[in-house]
């Protein structure tokens, strides 16, 4: 199977050498086909230097390089397109941080292959969870997950996730509607868009792992964004994109 993994990054030079080693290792036997997909938004640390000294660069990593920070919706949005041109047949986002364990990507495109059309990562189901949070970030994840549930109608227990898996077909559904987002509320958005399409989607354990190198970039900022992005979406839901 083609498989290509989207990894946004900002300012990850120490992680994205890690994590790129580490999928290549993972992939070396699987009889999958894998293209690792870097979308920088011009990173200060380098970022997309370190990333075209890689010794695998242009035969399976490649670089999506842009001139300003401009957000992980739309940091998806680049690598669906570049995914959607490249007849990607599965298609992988994660972060580049290390807090999403790559051995995790196996189970997702497997899962992919049994027919489902979305695979995600859960911290909140059976054998999965989070490693050393603080607990404001576990009230805040509970509080963003039941909102989401309560007001959008979703089944899924870890509807924040970003570590998520799609078919060919649901990366079409992803370019074609309109997901305004450009931040974390981009993952509600798209959920959204998944229960009302009716998508077959299955749910893999995971241990979230914190951090070890460079800071959450999830802001103040954000959490305000994600919670005007549930009322914007129960208000006017989501639309096709113009023509």
């Amino acid at each position: 199977m083609n498989v290509s993994i989207i990894i946004p990054t900002y300012n990850e030079k120490e992680n994205i050498v890690i994590l790129t080693n580490r999928l290549i290792e993972i992939f070396k036997n699987s009889g999958h086909d894998l293209k690792i997909i870097v979308v920088d938004d011009n990173s200060p640390d380098g970022t997309s230097s370190v990333v075209k000294k890689l010794d695998l660069f242009e035969q399976n990593i490649f670089l999506i390089t842009r001139q300003e920070k401009l957000g992980l919706g739309s940091a998806y949005q680049a690598g669906y397109d570049w995914c959607k041109n490249n007849n990607s047949e599965c298609i992988i986002q994660m972060d580049s941080d290390l807090s999403h364990p790559p051995e995790i990507t196996i189970n997702l495109v497997d899962s992919i292959g049994e027919g489902y059309d979305v695979a995600i990562a859960s911290r909140y189901v059976d054998k999965g969870g989070v490693s050393s949070w603080p607990i404001h970030r576990k009230i805040i994840s509970f509080i963003a997950n039941m909102l989401v549930r309560v007001f959008l109608g979703s089944k899924l227990h870890d509807n924040t996730t970003g570590y998520r898996a799609f078919n060919s077909d649901t990366i079409e559904l992803l370019i074609k509607y309109d997901v305004k987002s450009n931040g974390f509320s981009y993952l509600i958005e798209s959920i959204y868009l998944f229960h009302k399409k009716k998508l077959k989607i299955k749910e893999i354990p995971f241990i979230f792992q914190e951090r070890s190198i460079g800071k959450t970039k999830l802001s103040s900022f954000e959490i305000l964004r994600f919670l005007l992005s549930i009322f914007h979406l129960l208000i006017y839901g989501i639309k096709e994109k113009p023509n």
